[in-house]
């Protein structure tokens, strides 16, 4: 059940890149939400519709749900000793994640677009 050398040293790498990727981006979301506290709903559709605010939630969702993916693959290792119960999990782990990136870039897609 334990990854090999490389495969860890890549989700290390992996990881730490998303973890460094997610400060800048968590705080220009931060400053995004408290620029939109207050607004209506046209106001805040109107500013998600810009493609570069579309492009940096999206980058967040997807550095995030790595970066969740990886932490949580490392839990499970850890922690899931049944073979048939660790792949289920790990499986459930991508599916999980692979569901809110497309879900968020689908929403991001449909205001974008203006749906």
């Amino acid at each position: 059940m334990a990854q090999s050398g490389k495969s860890a040293t890549r989700d290390f790498r992996r990881q730490r890149l998303t973890a460094f990727a997610l400060v800048p981006l968590g705080l220009i979301f931060v400053a995004l939400v408290v620029a939109l506290a207050g607004s209506d709903y046209e106001t805040a559709r109107a500013c998600l519709a810009n493609p570069l605010v579309a492009g940096v939630v999206v980058l967040l969702v997807i550095a995030t749900a790595v970066h969740m993916r990886i932490g949580m693959n490392e839990i499970i290792d850890d922690y899931v000793q049944d073979s048939t119960l660790h792949k289920l999990s790990k499986t459930g782990n991508f599916l999980f994640c692979a569901a809110v990136v497309l879900g968020s870039i689908y929403a991001a897609l449909k205001i974008l677009i203006g749906f």
